[in-house]
């Protein structure tokens, strides 16, 4: 009898090698390749419209390099107070600051869009096997808990290369595409905040795993993970906004219960904030995915 430990790799090896059968993650790194290129394509677009106009209104010599003008804004101590203002943090203001623009604009896209990407393309794993009836095979050499803890595993893998991917496509397209461009600290830049969204988005995932053990219609349990999405959104912006003094700090609690409550502290670049946001993501997806194991462990597959 394998242990927990053996069984849970041995399920997520399996769910790799599936997805390199069906070519599905074929799909999932295509999907973050491509959206990461031509996100930042469109991005990059934009800047050198905006330094046009910026050079042109205020009189200058067009430096004919794209990112030069962003730079020299981007150092300017009129700019550094005007964000300053805006995020109402001296501190996470400076530090983000420090960051390359690209970096910082991938970074921004990541945490956006991957919660999006997980739900729909994992919503559906685990009710897919069993609408096919073929979990019922696999469950005689696994507990139902190492089975979903494997699945949880196999995507996560398959989420940090796409994530992996999309940086790479990113930093391409920015190499290629701007004249004024920091290689190793828009690299450096970009890794961290890929390992970072990688840590976000486990609770979306655990989100997932959770609702595609309920259902056994994959389409029902995609169209589910899009409305839990939604709903989480809404919540935490309900209790961040309600959130106050006396008894209002039970709202407090309730946006700690979503994973957009934790996004920010990521967006820091030391340990003291970031750390505890790990902790908590990497619970609430555990809590997440639990929560649906309660259902599906006493179901009839």
């Amino acid at each position: 009898m394998l242990t927990p430990a053996r069984t849970i790799w041995t399920v997520a090896r399996y769910e790799l090698s599936d997805s390199v059968r069906s070519r599905r993650v074929i799909v999932l790194l295509f999907l973050y390749l491509a959206g990461s290129i031509a996100a930042t394509a469109g991005f990059i677009h934009v800047l050198q419209r905006i330094e046009v106009q910026l050079v042109a209104s205020l009189g200058l010599a067009s430096a004919g390099q794209t990112g030069s003008v962003t730079a020299t804004l981007w150092k300017s101590d009129a700019f550094r107070q005007m964000l300053i203002d805006l995020i109402g943090d001296r501190a996470l203001a400076e530090s983000l600051l420090a960051i390359p623009p690209l970096a910082l604009y991938y970074g921004w896209l990541s945490f956006m869009f991957t919660p999006f990407l997980i739900v729909l393309t994992s919503s559906a794993r685990v009710s897919e096997e069993i609408a096919s009836g073929s979990v019922r095979f696999v469950l005689f050499r696994a507990s139902r808990l190492d089975w979903c803890m494997g699945k949880f595993a196999g995507q996560a893998a398959q989420l940090a290369l796409a994530l992996l991917l999309s940086a790479i496509g990113a930093w391409c397209v920015g190499r290629l595409r701007m004249h004024f461009f920091e290689p190793w600290a828009t690299a450096d830049a970009m890794l961290i905040f890929a390992a970072k969204a990688w840590v976000y988005s486990l609770a979306f995932l655990g989100l997932a795993t959770a609702i595609s053990q309920l259902c056994a219609s994959p389409n029902l349990a995609v169209a589910l993970g899009f409305l839990a999405l939604l709903g989480l959104s809404a919540l935490a912006a309900i209790s961040n906004h309600f959130a106050g003094d006396g008894v209002r700090r039970l709202w407090d609690v309730v946006n700690a219960l979503t994973p957009q409550a934790h996004r920010l502290d990521l967006w820091w670049g030391d340990a003291a904030h970031a750390l505890p946001a790990v902790v908590f993501l990497v619970a609430l997806a555990a809590v997440y995915m639990l929560a649906g194991h309660a259902r599906f462990a006493r179901r009839d597959v």
